[in-house]
Order: structure tokens, then C-alpha cells, then sequence
């Protein structure tokens, strides 16, 4: 990529990031940047050096969880600038601890763990080392892990930097990303990756490599494209392809002067004052400021229809068509309308489940839903459908349901690539669906003001739709700074049924799925252990839709994992059979 088109990319970006209406929960502590390289060495080890951008404001120590190695050990860790504390305490004083870092280990973990110093903002330099990074697989080489040594405290923005102890090429190595969305590219001799805004979980990388490049000692019984496989199952991604480097660009440009005109039609003054004139709903980065440190300690909405708050959800940059799906799911799993079985088959880095799911009665609801599902897009694309959303939901499921209402796996991701098209123009409908539903419960109207003669959306919120907006921010911020131990069936003002259900709904399925990961079942009820099984159950068989969706071409407005093109875009999803990703934050 020459010079010219480098700088449009920065600038493009940097625009794009300063008019992008992100949501950001506000936390006491915050990273606004996060550069992490890794350099692989010919032992197959690698040395991670992150430099963090933070402003602290509570606790007295950070930390990374190193919970899941999987035969890889971590060495010389240290922090710049600060001395080594062989015993470290961790009942210590924020004084204590000042300038100095440690080491906790038990049988289960290591910790890297070092003093936050002063509060207000800090620059954290930290490298360690970890082992056999690189593994030899059946046909090749490859690294799959997880970086997350972060997620209790997002990334604003994150980097990601691959190197080798040689200078890598297209003819060497192959590479894949998963758990966020943003561009990973070939840069000279490295791999970049670059996120398109805050990152608060997975950060796993797959690069893959011809035999012996590297001088490697531990052996996976694995294939490279079954792991790639693995990998990618759950995962829209594109590959490291230097060749559709033009789409790039015209994507780039496209988006350049989309930007432009964007910013002039909104930084009009006749457009502000149309929008004031016709009550229009206040820009997401001012709702955020007036909500920050605020939080709403009960259900934010007492309705059951989740699809019918969908524009709100996305006007708040919250949940999407997936998240919808999963937290329907889970309804149904709740109330019992659906059976959900998982079983591990195997094990490589991590457990991997095959779930079914079994729909009770399926005779009878098939005689209570005659329509199919392809017969309620038809009525869709007609503009004659009148059920709910959830009644299209369900509709959908019975027809991927064989005679006895049972669903594997394998095939709702084969029923997901065939009916890609028809759960497009579904997932569409959402708009349509959620706007006529918000309108009906008085809570906003959705209007055109003209100002310099171009038409242009705008929502209007009613009071009550006004302060519900502002709830569900603050339940944001309350979910976020909420410690999941403290949720159970019978918990108040929220129980932990509830927590998962809003999770699903705020787009926070990967965060809810690592905090349910460290729950020991024989600690929890029989109840909450069943909610525990529940979401799991649910969130594979939402990742299975999703994986066939993706092969199928799904492409939708209202979807988290519409594919989208360049070399090495990225998305949620995926990264199966990786170590590491044991995340970390403050206390």
C-alpha cells in the first residue's frame, strides 16, 4: 500500500473514530489506548511488551490472570521502571505497592500483578514472556491465543503487533483474528491489528505456518485446516488476502466522502435547528456525558417483547439481530417451551460442546403455527404481517426443528447457509417492527425533518421514552461495575436470570460468557446452576445460526456479524481452541 493511500486510511479512521457515535459505559478506571506486540522467537516462545494508557482512579494493584497456558509457561515478567516484589502482598497499601511488581501463583493460576502508583493518568510499560507459543500441528505450525489480559478494563482503542525472529511474508504465514472487529493486515514484515473502537474481551489470533520455521518442541494433534476450522466456527472473518487491497480503497474513499457530507449536513446550523424544532432525541455522546457514574440498580424495562425495543437497543450502539435471537432463547429455555442438552466431544485448548435443542409439543405448535417461515418473510416482503416478532422467531425455529422438534448443531448451521437470504430480509423487518412497536407504547415517534432540502430520519422521544433511554444506560453502567457473585435466582433488584437476559440484550454475550466460566457449579443452587446451563446451551446454539448464516451470505442492517470486506476485517465470534485470554483489570 503506497504513502498516499496510508495517509487516507489514518485520516479516514481518525474521522471515522471523532463522528462514530460509540457507546462508551463510563468506569472508574479507564485504558484509552492498549499496544501490545509480540515477538515470536525461534524456540517458539514470545515476548509480549504492552504499553497501556490508563487513568486510574480506584484500587491499589493491576493485574493479569495467566488462568489457562495450556502447557505454555510465563517468565521475566516486569514492568518499566518499577522494582520487583518477590513477596508480594496483596492486602498491601496503595503506597506499599507504588513502584513495585510481583508474582501471586496458586495450583490453579499465575498472576502478574503490579502497584497503580498515583491516581489520574498513567503510562504502563509490561513485558513478560511466554512459551511455546508457537506449536508443531500435524501438517505445519501454528500460534492460536488469546491476549485478553484486559477485559475488566476495555481497551479504547487496542493494537496488536506481530513479529518473528525472521521477517515475515505472504508465502509464510497465514493469519486470522477473532473477537473483535477490526483491519489486520501484512505491514512490511509484521501483522498488524487495529480495532475500529473499544474492546472488551476476546483478542485471539491464529497464524499459521509451513513445517519448520520455527525450532518448536510441543506437538498438537490437530491438522492446520481443522484448527483453522475450529477457529473459525462461530466466526464471520476474512483471511489475510493482500489482493482485495482495491476494495479496501474504494471502501476508503467511499467512506471518505460519506464522512464529509455526513459532517456538513449535521454541523449545519439549519439542521440543528430542525432538529430542536422537532424534538429530536439528543446525540449518544451527550446522553453518555449527562449519564456518566450514574447507575439504574433494577430491570431498566419491564416488557417481555425484546424485539420490539431493537431501534432503541441500536440507537444506544447495544444489542443486535443476534442478540435478539440468544435472549429469545434464553426466554424459551426459562419458561420451559425449550429443551437444551449440551455434550463436550472434545478438548484442544478448551472444551468444545455439541448442543440440541428440543422444542416441546412440536406437534401441537405446528398446528398452532401453520405458517412457515418462509410463508412469514413472503407476508413480510408483502407488507401483510401482523404477528409479533418473537411469533417469526419461534416460526423459524419449528421449521428448522425435524418430525420429533429436535435441532443439532449441524443443523441449524446447514438450515442457516440455505435460508441466509430469507433470515436477511427477517432481520431487516426489525427496524420496521421495533419503530411501529416504540410508537404504539407512546414512547417515541420517528419523524423527517428537511433541512437544506435533504430528508433525513430523526427520533422523538416521548418523556417517558426520554427517561428510558437514560435507564438504560445507567443499567449499563450498573452492569458493568456489578460483581456477577453477587446474582442469584432469588437476588434483589436483579437476579442473575435477569443479568444474563440483559446481558444477551446489551450485546455483552462474550463478557457474560467469560464471568459464567469462573462459577463453580457445586458453589450454586440447583437453579442457578440450570441458568448457568442455559446460557451456555444458548450461546452455542446462537453461534451455530450465526456460523451458517455467515457461509450463506447473511447480510443485514440490524446484524453484529454482517461480513464485510477487506483483507483481515474482523468480527465477534469464533477462536475456538485457543489458550490464553485469562483477561485481568484492577481491585
Amino acid at each position: 500500500m503506497n504513502k498516499p493511500v496510508k495517509i487516507l486510511v489514518t485520516f479516514t479512521i481518525a474521522v471515522a473514530i471523532n463522528l462514530a457515535l460509540t457507546l462508551t459505559v463510563f468506569a472508574e478506571n479507564e485504558m484509552s489506548d492498549l499496544h501490545i506486540e509480540v515477538e515470536l522467537q525461534e524456540d517458539g516462545s514470545g515476548i509480549v511488551t504492552e504499553h497501556r494508557q490508563m487513568n486510574m482512579n480506584e484500587g491499589t494493584e493491576l493485574f493479569i490472570n495467566m488462568a489457562n497456558l495450556d502447557g505454555s509457561e510465563v517468565t521475566d515478567f516486569s514492568v518499566d521502571g518499577f522494582e520487583e516484589e518477590t513477596n508480594w502482598n496483596s492486602d498491601a497499601s496503595q503506597e506499599e505497592k507504588a513502584g513495585k511488581y510481583g508474582v501471586l501463583s496458586t495450583n490453579e493460576r499465575t498472576e502478574l500483578v503490579w502497584g497503580i502508583g498515583e491516581y489520574g493518568e498513567n503510562t504502563y510499560t509490561v513485558t513478560y514472556t511466554l512459551s511455546d507459543l508457537v506449536r508443531n500441528v500435524e501438517d505445519g505450525q501454528a500460534m492460536l491465543w488469546n491476549f485478553d489480559t484486559f477485559s475488566d478494563i476495555p481497551a479504547q482503542q487496542l493494537t496488536v503487533e506481530i513479529s518473528g525472529f525472521q521477517p515475515f511474508t505472504q508465502e509464510m504465514v497465514d493469519f486470522w483474528g477473532f473477537g473483535f472487529e477490526g483491519d489486520m493486515h501484512l505491514v512490511d514484515d509484521r501483522i498488524i491489528w487495529e480495532s475500529h473502537g473499544e474492546v472488551d474481551g476476546n483478542v485471539i489470533v491464529l497464524t499459521q505456518f509451513p513445517p519448520g520455521v520455527f525450532q518448536v518442541q510441543q506437538t498438537e494433534d490437530i491438522t492446520l485446516s481443522e484448527q483453522r476450522e475450529e477457529a473459525m466456527d462461530g466466526s464471520v472473518y476474512n483471511a489475510s488476502d493482500e489482493s482485495s487491497s482495491a476494495f479496501i480503497i474504494a471502501g476508503i474513499i467511499i467512506g471518505l466522502f460519506l464522512l464529509v457530507a455526513i459532517a456538513i449536513i449535521f454541523m449545519g446550523i439549519k439542521t440543528n435547528q430542525a432538529k430542536r424544532e422537532a424534538g429530536a432525541m439528543k446525540s449518544l455522546q451527550k446522553r453518555i456525558a449527562e449519564n456518566k457514574n450514574k447507575t439504574y440498580e433494577k430491570v431498566p424495562y419491564t416488557g417481555e417483547d425484546y424485539a420490539g425495543l431493537s431501534v432503541l437497543l441500536g440507537d444506544l450502539q447495544l444489542g443486535h439481530f443476534e442478540d435478539i435471537v440468544q435472549a429469545y432463547l434464553l426466554k424459551w429455555s426459562m419458561n420451559e417451551q425449550i429443551l437444551m442438552e449440551a455434550e463436550e466431544v472434545s478438548k484442544f485448548f478448551g472444551e468444545k460442546y455439541r448442543t440440541t435443542l428440543s422444542i416441546h409439543d412440536v406437534e401441537k405448535q405446528r398446528n398452532k403455527y401453520p405458517i412457515s417461515f418462509r410463508g412469514i418473510v413472503e407476508q413480510i416482503e408483502e407488507g401483510t404481517y401482523s404477528e409479533t416478532y418473537e411469533t417469526g422467531l419461534w416460526t423459524m425455529f419449528l421449521d428448522v426443528a425435524d418430525a420429533n422438534g429436535v435441532i443439532t448443531d449441524d443443523v441449524i448451521q446447514k438450515w442457516g447457509k440455505k435460508h441466509a437470504d430469507e433470515v436477511s430480509t427477517f432481520a431487516d423487518y426489525l427496524k420496521d417492527y421495533s419503530e411501529a412497536y416504540l410508537e404504539r407504547q407512546g414512547l417515541f415517534s420517528f419523524e423527517e425533518i428537511k433541512p437544506l432540502g435533504i430528508k433525513q430520519a430523526v427520533i422523538v422521544p416521548s418523556d417517558e421514552g426520554d427517561r428510558l433511554a437514560n435507564r438504560l444506560l445507567q443499567f449499563g453502567n450498573y452492569l458493568r461495575e456489578s460483581d456477577i457473585n453477587q446474582f442469584t435466582a432469588v437476588s434483589e433488584p436483579l437476579s442473575l436470570q435477569d443479568m444474563m437476559l440483559w446481558s444477551v440484550l446489551f450485546g455483552k454475550s462474550d463478557n457474560m460468557s467469560k464471568k459464567l466460566e469462573g462459577f463453580v457449579l457445586e458453589d450454586m443452587s440447583q437453579e442457578d446452576g440450570m441458568y448457568r446451563y442455559y446460557w451456555m446451551c444458548t450461546y452455542l446454539t446462537r453461534t451455530g445460526l450465526s456460523t451458517g448464516l455467515a457461509h450463506g451470505g447473511f447480510n443485514a442492517n440490524t446484524s453484529s456479524v454482517a461480513a464485510s470486506g477487506g483483507g483481515g476485517a474482523t468480527g465477534i465470534g469464533g477462536g475456538g481452541g485457543a489458550g490464553g485470554g485469562g483477561g485481568g483489570g484492577a481491585r
